[in-house]
């Protein structure tokens, strides 16, 4: 089996250091798989482990084992929708056999001690023997999790590293039926995906947004803390949500009696609202809305019919002045009137200049008088076809009586 953890410094600097620090940073992803089949549904994380045995090595020998084996019965209910305890009870070497690698999410050790919390990630196509077809029927297709902060009044999406941001980035690797696709936190992302966007539920935005994201559907897991003074006691209230109407799925509350213990607060928070949803998928009540995401399949063209007028629709597109995501999704509107659903946001830009496609019979000239009888029309501005409020005329003034 092949181990990932880096080789720790020599037995002299280990003797010199009680319990000192690892100095080497979270991984946010299970390392690859590189047997053939791996992939995150195949990684379980966040096993905690405490071993002494008579040298380092020895403990963390040790203390990989006992992952390994705490970590089977977790991927095999996790898959199969079924209790931990009915894993079928393999040997230490067929679980280490089927063990692709494991991963330090955080360690200390002495020179006889080690303490870790370590991931496991299973090779895929050795897994499948003994957990069998049950991930088939279990696992969702992409969508899009907003991880909501209210503190301290404020709500925070991805525009900062909050605790809930970074426990819903290490339990991304973990065994889920669920395929979570997180914000990146990048600028245009930030600017779309916040606290307001989270509970507004008109279907223009979220189409644009799901096409952005390659996703079919949008998760809301919102977490409140409550505080009685600074540092103490912590409460958290946390709620599962789906789709753009916000539907409630579960909620619960925990509290933990400092500010050093917020991080694991958030990691149980993340780990039952994933059970919510897990469960909501297995009983059918986490399906997407029909024309919300964008049909990920290949199209197959057809040959146009003879006589067919959409075989003369021609790809157009229209420039739209958008300053602010209500203006977008209003010229969204107007074209999807004007040319029915054959519309596509190509380049969203709020503050800017968006970019929308659209496919309509008679092409160009035809858009042009469509848009006329709504009051609306088409400039020219270099290779842009920029959409304006038509110029109304002037009213014509009567000549002077003599």
């Amino acid at each position: 089996m092949k181990h990932l953890l880096p080789l720790l410094a020599g037995a002299g600097l280990i003797a010199a250091v009680a319990l000192a620090q690892q100095a080497s940073p979270k991984a946010e992803v299970p390392p690859p798989d590189r047997s053939g089949g791996g992939g995150s549904a195949y990684a379980v994380g966040g096993i905690a482990v405490d071993v002494t045995a008579r040298s380092l090595d020895e403990a963390r020998r040790i203390a990989w084992g006992r992952a390994q084996r705490a970590a089977w019965p977790m991927l095999w209910a996790r898959l199969t929708g079924r209790p931990a305890a009915e894993a079928p009870a393999l040997s230490d070497g067929q679980i280490d056999a089927m063990v692709a690698g494991i991963e330090s999410q955080g360690e200390q050790f002495s020179a006889t001690r080690y303490i870790a919390r370590l991931g496991v990630v299973f090779d895929r196509s050795r897994a499948a023997d003994y957990v069998g077809g049950g991930l088939a029927t279990l696992q969702s297709p992409p969508m899009l999790l907003l991880p909501v902060l209210v503190d301290g009044g404020a709500a925070t999406v991805a525009q900062a590293r909050t605790p809930w941001v970074e426990s819903w980035r290490r339990w991304r690797g973990n065994v889920t039926p669920i395929d979570y696709v997180l914000p990146d936190g990048g600028a245009a992302g930030n600017l779309w995906l916040n606290g307001w966007q989270a509970g507004r539920s008109e279907r223009g935005p979220w189409r644009s947004i799901m096409a952005r994201f390659d996703t079919v559907d949008v998760l809301v897991a919102e977490a409140r803390l409550t505080r009685r003074f600074p540092g103490g006691p912590v409460r958290g209230q946390f709620i599962a949500r789906h789709g753009p109407d916000g539907v409630e799925l579960g909620r619960f509350a925990l509290s933990v009696k400092s500010e050093n213990a917020v991080p694991a607060l958030m990691d149980e928070g993340v780990r039952r609202i994933d059970a919510i949803y897990a469960e909501a998928l297995r009983g059918g009540r986490l399906q997407a809305e029909r024309d919300l995401g964008i049909d990920m399949a290949p199209i197959v063209e057809a040959e146009p019919l003879i006589g067919d007028p959409m075989a003369d629709a021609g790809a157009l597109l229209v420039a739209v002045i958008t300053p602010d995501a209500a203006s977008l999704a209003s010229a969204e509107a107007l074209l999807r009137q004007v040319a029915g659903g054959d519309v596509l946001v190509r380049q969203a830009a709020v503050g800017g200049t968006s970019r929308i496609e659209l496919a309509m019979a008679g092409g160009e000239p035809a858009l042009r008088a469509a848009l006329g009888r709504r009051g609306w029309t088409l400039v020219a501005n270099g290779s842009d076809l920029v959409l304006r409020r038509a110029a109304v005329p002037a009213a014509a003034t009567a000549p002077p009586k003599p």
